[in-house]
């Protein structure tokens, strides 16, 4: 054989190495390829799992909020009718009716404070709080040790569990 076949040939043989070799590479890299694939589709169907079951817990959580509202709305209003049926007895029976109508009263508060409402306990010549107080106006006093104090309370507050849902409204002195 010629020398320049010899040479073509041993080119021939490493490009043909080159190819069986960098195909075995390829194999290796589709097969790479199909796992890493594999795993991203896993991790994005636990994705979406998880997404879904976040959205079931919101809608449990609402409907079982809706629920407890419902509930408590129910309760309140029995206790109107209640309140109602009080009511309409007291206007049939015109003897009793400032009885009954004093009878009335002390069921409502009796129900406020089984609730847990509290009247906050103002009184005149007690110092402005604005922690318990709504100044409504202020006023001008002769006396100099009503200044900065309550002179008059106009509505009573309220506190609901240590809550404040209702401030005392009240007129203070200048």
């Amino acid at each position: 054989m010629k020398k320049e076949t010899i040479i073509k040939n041993i080119y021939l043989d490493l490009i043909k190495f080159y190819e069986k070799t960098n195909l075995k590479f390829k194999k290796q890299i589709i097969k790479l390829f199909i796992q890493f694939n594999s795993y991203k589709r896993r991790q994005l169907n636990l994705l979406i799992q998880t997404l879904a079951e976040v959205e079931n817990y919101k809608k449990r959580k609402e409907k079982e909020l809706k629920l407890v509202i419902e509930k408590a709305n129910c309760n309140l209003l029995l206790d109107l009718l209640s309140f109602g049926e009080d009511f309409n007895r007291s206007f049939q029976d015109k003897k009793n009716f400032d009885q009954g109508i004093k009878i009335i009263k002390n069921k409502f508060f009796n129900l406020l404070k089984k609730e847990g409402l509290k009247k906050i306990k103002t009184k005149k010549g007690e110092k402005f709080n604005t922690d318990v107080h709504e100044a409504l106006s202020i006023q001008k006093t002769k006396d100099n040790t009503l200044k900065g104090k309550v002179l008059f309370v106009i509505e009573s507050g309220y506190k609901l569990k240590n809550k404040i849902i209702k401030f005392s409204k009240v007129i203070v002195g200048n």
